[in-house]
């Protein structure tokens, strides 16, 4: 059995180690252009060539849980893609987003450039109904996201593909 790596924005050598540990002696190597075809591909955002060598393909492994990259490409019929559902990102996604929302609502930026002004300016405190905020997919981590927002009282809006 043979995989191959091929994600051109992420450092292989953790998910070499990891991939190679796991695979019970599977051949597993970082895909470069003319390598022989794997049988299985972990992947973020691959080149169409990639896929397009890839002719014995059972499997292809998406190592985030956003496949708009792979929808782009052009993709061997049948083959199953397998994703990230959670991981344990959607908590990390949705505190990042209740912290920018609420850091972006209380003007927290102006506060600091006063500060580092020597100065201090009055905000007149906005109401959370006036200060919707919009979540594009509600997948497990939009969902997440969008609940979190709710719970500081945020009229969330929610946008869905499906």
């Amino acid at each position: 059995m043979r995989i191959s790596f091929c994600c051109t924005d992420t450092k292989a050598q953790p998910w070499l180690e990891g991939l190679r540990a796991a695979s019970l002696g599977a051949e597993v190597d970082v895909w470069s252009a003319g390598a022989p075809p794997a049988d299985y591909a972990v992947v973020w955002s691959p080149p169409q060539q990639f896929i397009d060598e890839q002719t014995r393909l059972k499997g292809i492994f998406n190592i985030g849980a956003g496949v708009d990259a792979l929808m782009k490409l052009r993709l061997p019929p049948g083959v199953p893609v397998v994703r990230l559902d959670d991981a344990g990102m959607s908590v990390q996604m949705a505190e990042y987003v209740c912290h920018a929302v609420i850091r972006h609502f209380r003007e927290f930026d102006g506060y600091e450039a006063d500060t580092a002004g020597g100065k201090w300016s009055y905000r007149k405190p906005r109401l959370r109904a006036d200060f919707p905020v919009g979540v594009m997919g509600l997948g497990v981590l939009g969902e997440r996201v969008g609940r979190a927002l709710a719970q500081f009282d945020f009229p969330v809006q929610g946008w869905s593909r499906s």
